[in-house]
């Protein structure tokens, strides 16, 4: 992984927008005292997260913003960006390029940016950690800061290797988990807490719902017995209803046949009865009839009045034309018409002949007495006799042929008459039969009337038993099955349902809401079991990750420790021309100290760190304390070099760390630049020649007088072309 540039924004000295690219192994920025040149190791440190103001020559926030000059106003924030290549993807990020930038405002607060998105430092330090960067901040040595690692205690030289050798992501990993374990712990001790507190509760509750719980069996055990109970009653009910339906069936079929024959009968003898009693075209033929008889009764005697006065007339017309008639043979003649008539009415005649008979004597009575002889008016009563007699006659005919029809016509209705006679005897015979049959039809239903009285009862009990149910089962709804087979078998029911009813009037009632609060207490005494069952299993995970975690850094350390050591005396040897150098893991001795607050003493744990250990060639020094400015320097050089060869950091920032050591020093310096360079990027900020020229490009820094930091570049490549 390769940092590809710097980009400055307001920060310290840099007023303007800067940039820093670093195509080159080995970059120098140089510059006069004062132009600003550590403010870009300054800047490095800052992105990279250093909290300490002190170590950024600050003493707040805003001191790293631009405070202006008389020329150039001050600025409101500043902002630094390290930008990486990650196209080998070191980073865990789907990016080619990777910006990590941080800025800060003159209220104080800082903003932390990944790719131009803001989190949180966490996420910058994790991020950091994966590719090598701790928060020692070993790979960055600041101005007056190269002989930093042997004033370190030795429980910061041990964080110093650790960052170096990568096991900072190791040790945020077991801190993460340590601290996960103490939030677990601390958990567990609030849920057996809960759990204490809710115990003696829970019990109460239990044994309430325990109670509740007989309850519940029991009803539910008599809803079930009702249910049966009604299901198989509700089945012999309906069963002995269509029993009796079938029973009632056919002699009820029959009644409403014989019902109907009946009716039947009656309507014909009504009919028949009311023809025979309001039969009016009988009457009118009777009448008529009579009509008839009188009326040709009546003709017939007008026609003999009038053959006898045509008869009287002719002979009177001849007695006058050819004879006298005496007056003593007209007396003659009419007492023998007279003797006859009375011959007539000694017979039994009706009242009218008789009485016409009598209008006849009187007629010829007064026509004797006024008998006249004149001839022409004798001829004129003779014709006008002759005209009457052929119209009488004529009407007689008619008379006849009428009656003659009536009489037909009535034959044939008292042919008729005769005949449904018979056939409403026949009826009233057969309506005798039918309603003697019914008679015996209804007196054989009369017998299931006392079932279905006794079924009624039955019903009336059974919905009696379903209201008494009801707040047992709630909305009935029985199910079809098959009845009880005997009564014992339902009185044997009906004395267990009753004997369960008692057993749960003795069991008591359970308020629902204690119910509800047993099962809510419950459900949380099993959740917190089960939080205290995942905690303990996540407890025993984590105690087994950090073990895990305390085992390879261990490890690791160990081993990076003895890589270190070997590249370190190599180093030293390099630098002071032979002796030796190591660094060696102590253990401090488990001390005690008293506690403030009771006077007890508490035990403080274990503490390792690491000594370092030098023998000069041709001096007799054992100890760090006895060394000079120019070997201490050259020192902490050879461990730095050692400890980035061991594990090459990304890049490497050393600030004037060159500026103690002579000529011949500054050559092997200058060498081991060059070696170290083939596995880590280097930015070198100095003043020394020999370092210059082992850089492939040169930033020079300068600050004109408006007190604001400039670069100048220069690619060596280029420069030399241009010399040569």
């Amino acid at each position: 992984m390769r940092l590809l540039r710097l980009e400055l924004g307001g920060f310290k000295s840099f007023a303007k927008n800067t940039i820093l690219e670093f195509p080159h192994a080995i970059t120098a920025v140089v510059g006069p005292n004062g132009s600003g040149k550590s403010n870009v190791a300054d800047a490095v440190r800052w992105v990279l997260g250093e909290q300490s103001i002190k170590s950024l020559r600050g003493k707040r926030g805003e001191d790293l913003i631009f405070a202006g000059t008389v020329s150039a106003p001050r600025l409101s924030k500043a902002g630094a960006f390290l930008v990486f290549d990650n196209s080998a993807r070191e980073f865990p990020l789907e990016f080619k390029e990777v910006s990590i930038g941080r800025r800060v405002y003159r209220d104080g607060l800082n903003d932390y940016l990944l790719n131009g998105s803001q989190v949180r430092l966490k996420n910058i330090i994790e991020l950091l950690a994966r590719v090598g960067f701790g928060s020692s901040q070993h790979h960055i040595i600041g101005q007056g800061e190269a002989d930093r690692i042997l004033y370190a205690s030795p429980k910061e030289r041990r964080e110093m290797i650790e960052d170096a050798l990568g096991l900072k992501i190791f040790q945020i990993k077991r801190a993460e988990a340590e601290r996960k374990l103490e939030h677990s712990e601390e958990n567990m001790q609030q849920v057996a807490s809960l759990q204490k507190e809710i115990q003696p509760h829970l019990k109460f509750l239990k044994v309430q719902a325990e109670k509740f719980e007989i309850a519940s069996k029991l009803r539910e055990e008599l809803k079930l017995l009702l249910y049966e109970y009604l299901s198989k009653k509700s089945a012999d009910m309906a069963r002995s209803k269509k029993e009796l339906g079938a029973k009632r069936a056919g002699p009820s079929g029959q009644l409403e046949k014989l019902n109907a024959r009946i009716k039947e009968c009656r309507e014909k003898i009504e009919k028949g009865t009311a023809r025979k009693g309001e039969n009016e075209e009988e009457k009118a033929l009777s009448s008529r009839l009579k009509e008839l008889l009188e009326a040709r009764a009546e003709t017939e005697r007008e026609l003999g009045k009038l053959e006898g006065m045509i008869e009287l007339a002719e002979k009177d017309l001849k007695a006058a034309k050819d004879i006298v008639v005496s007056k003593k043979e007209i007396e003659d003649f009419l007492a023998a018409i007279s003797k006859r008539l009375e011959e007539l009415e000694v017979e039994d005649v009706l009242a009218k002949i008789l009485l016409k008979i009598r209008q006849i004597r009187e007629a010829l009575g007064s026509f004797l007495r006024g008998l006249k002889g004149e001839r022409p008016e004798r001829e004129e009563n003779l014709n006008s006799y002759r005209a009457k007699f052929e119209e009488s006659k004529s009407r007689l005919e008619s008379v006849k042929a009428q009656e003659l029809k009536s009489s037909k016509a009535m034959e044939e209705k008292a042919l008729l008459t005769r005949r449904e006679a018979e056939e409403w005897r026949r009826e009233e015979k057969r309506l005798y039969e039918f309603e003697r049959e019914a008679t015996r039809v209804k007196d054989e239903l009369r017998t299931f009337e006392v079932e279905a009285e006794k079924i009624r009862f039955q019903e009336e009990d059974f919905k009696r038993e379903c209201e008494e149910a009801r707040p047992y089962l709630g909305e009935i709804t029985l199910a079809k099955q098959e009845g009880f087979a005997s009564g014992e078998e339902a009185d044997a029911m009906r004395k267990k349902i009753e004997r369960t009813k008692i057993k749960l009037e003795e069991a008591g009632g359970i308020d629902p809401a204690v119910l509800k609060e047993y099962q809510e207490v419950s459900r949380r005494h099993e959740f917190l079991s089960k939080e205290s069952e995942d905690l303990i299993k996540s407890a025993a995970g984590l105690r087994q990750l950090i073990e895990g975690l305390e085992e390879k850094l261990e490890h690791d350390f160990k081993e990076g420790v003895l890589k270190i050591n070997a590249e370190f005396e190599k180093f030293f040897k390099l630098m002071f021309g032979g002796g030796k150098a190591s660094l060696k893991v102590i253990t401090r001795i488990m001390r005690k100290r008293a506690a403030e607050d009771n006077g007890l003493e508490k035990e403080e744990p274990e503490e390792e760190g690491i000594e370092i250990s030098v023998d000069l060639p041709r001096k007799r020094i054992k100890s760090l304390d006895m060394l000079s400015g120019g070997e201490r320097a050259l020192t902490s050089i050879a461990l730095l070099f050692a400890l980035s060869a061991v594990h090459p950091p990304p890049f490497l920032v050393l600030d004037e760390t060159d500026a103690a050591l002579d000529e011949a020093n500054s050559q092997r310096y200058a060498k081991m630049l060059e070696d170290l360079s083939k596995t880590a990027q280097l930015i070198v900020i100095t003043h020394n020649r020999a370092t210059m020229k082992c850089a492939g490009v040169l930033y020079g820094v300068t600050m004109g007088s408006d007190g604001i930091s400039k670069l100048l570049s220069l690619k060596f490549e280029e420069a030399g072309a241009l010399v040569s």
